[in-house]
């Protein structure tokens, strides 16, 4: 055979291969296995659009995939059919071994199935994970959800609720956890609301707090079901969610009312804690005359005072983390407020103004307070001296905001208390200091006593009682 036969024997093989390769495989082929990428290749297709009246056809490969009753459309980045193939193939042997919910999570999270029914241990872990919200707000939330739960749920909270560290907590959240969201419906949440309020009794007194105690449940476990929490969630909510249409109760007027005389109650710490508890007349100082709340004096470390400017600067620190945004300022103390912490300084070794043995948990999701006696001790020692509330060291920071508004204005008030609403400082803070009467008491004077004219009562009721100088 010459060289020129042979170049072309060579060249019309090489014709024919290529000419069988345009051709559609045989239908034999159609009886390889789903795990053959041969078997995929035939069931590639390319979608079309249509744009300005004119079908166009995207250059990606698609194929559809059928498994468990369940069929879904997948498109492939790819023009080239071989490679599409494969990849088909390796999808499907992927939803075998893994299920749809995984598989699809991993190669098309848009198409991620949303789980139906839920329990609220899982819708719970999924707002967890994607809403967003600060560790300890989320947990305050999950708590008072789970509070709500468990009354409808009757599931009594007994002495392993607070055993947190051989399991008890957890297996108790647990129970909780694993009922269906689907089961906790407005009704019921508004059936456990009624009872929760038949069980405070009929005091007013009980009443108006187991109120303002429900609504504080109903306002947090309502949060987790807002559009902005739920913006990523995946799980398929109930219709209607568990609070939709419930509403607050009223709980009545919330504005601290004053049983604090300031000047008696200074002397008494001077004189019973400044020498024999230094921390809790420290912490005591820094609510009244400073207005912090108690993780902020927990937290306060002696490089936050400006003593020349005499300043606290208040901002987050490794071990701190306030409230808010708001919360970052400068608070001004009185000069001789800062004398007083500057000589109680040098008797103190530790970078915390509030000594403790305990050591800070900056990545403590709970409640935690380093310097939890010495609160504990001076909540004792203000409630000896007739603060009754449920939240004395507290009340030293509404007495603080009261004063500042009787001397210098609620707007004063609301920039020292560091709100970042005003309406906040006049509806819970703020206490009238100043006595406000019609005049008319002298007309109570004891028989005998020359009754003063109508202009003197005009006068006493218009600018307060005068002291009469005429000899």
């Amino acid at each position: 055979m010459s060289d020129v036969t042979q170049l072309n024997t060579t060249v019309q093989n090489a014709q024919n291969v290529q000419e069988v390769s345009k051709q559609k495989r045989p239908k034999s082929a159609g009886r390889l296995p789903k795990t053959h990428a041969d078997y995929w290749e035939q069931r590639l297709y390319k979608n079309s659009y249509t744009r300005d009246g004119k079908s166009e056809e995207v250059t990606g490969w698609a194929v559809k995939i059928q498994y468990l009753g369940i069929r879904k459309t997948f498109t492939f980045e790819t023009p080239n059919r071989r490679l599409a193939s494969a990849k088909a193939r390796d999808l499907y042997l992927d939803i075998v071994a893994k299920g749809w919910n995984t598989s699809l999570a991993h190669h098309k999270p848009e198409m991620a199935v949303r789980k139906d029914d839920p329990t609220v241990g899982e819708f719970l872990a999924e707002v967890g994970a994607k809403s967003g919200l600060g560790a300890r707000t989320l947990q305050y939330y999950c708590c008072c959800l789970r509070k709500i739960v468990a009354g409808i749920a009757a599931i009594k909270a007994g002495p392993e609720k607070f055993d947190h560290r051989t399991g008890g907590n957890q297996a108790w959240r647990q129970t909780i956890e694993a009922i269906r969201l689907s089961s906790i419906s407005p009704e019921k949440v508004q059936a456990w609301k009624v009872q929760y309020l038949r069980e405070a009794g009929s005091s007013p007194s009980a009443l108006q707090s187991a109120r303002r105690t429900v609504n504080t449940y109903i306002r947090c476990g309502r949060a987790l079901f807002t559009s902005r929490t739920l913006k990523f969630v995946t799980v398929r909510l109930p219709s209607p969610h568990p609070f939709e249409g419930i509403t607050l109760e009223k709980s009545g007027s919330m504005r601290y009312q004053s049983h604090i005389d300031a000047k008696s109650l200074v002397a008494a710490a001077r004189n019973e804690l400044k020498s024999q508890h230094p921390e809790s007349y420290k912490a005591f100082l820094l609510g009244l005359f400073c207005g912090l709340r108690r993780a902020e004096m927990d937290g306060l470390e002696w490089t936050a005072f400006d003593w020349e400017r005499n300043l606290i600067r208040l901002s987050n620190t490794a071990v701190l983390r306030l409230k808010s945004d708001d919360s970052q300022a400068e608070v001004e103390a009185d000069r001789e407020l800062l004398n007083e912490l500057r000589a109680l300084q040098a008797a103190n070794t530790s970078a915390f103004v509030l000594s403790s043995k305990l050591h800070p948990r900056p990545g403590s999701h709970g409640q935690y307070y380093r310097c939890q006696r010495v609160f504990e001790h001076l909540i004792g020692w203000l409630r000896a001296k007739g603060i009754k509330s449920n939240k004395p060291l507290h009340d030293l920071r509404k007495e603080f905001g009261s004063l500042i508004n009787q001397k210098h204005g609620l707007y004063a008030a609301a920039q020292a208390l560091r709100h970042s609403d005003i309406t906040t400082s006049a509806r819970h803070y703020i206490a009238r200091k100043e006595r406000v009467t019609v005049g008319l008491g002298a007309l109570l004077e004891a028989p005998g006593v020359q009754p003063p004219s109508v202009d003197r009562l005009e006068s006493t009721a218009a600018d307060g009682p005068k002291t009469n100088t005429t000899r």
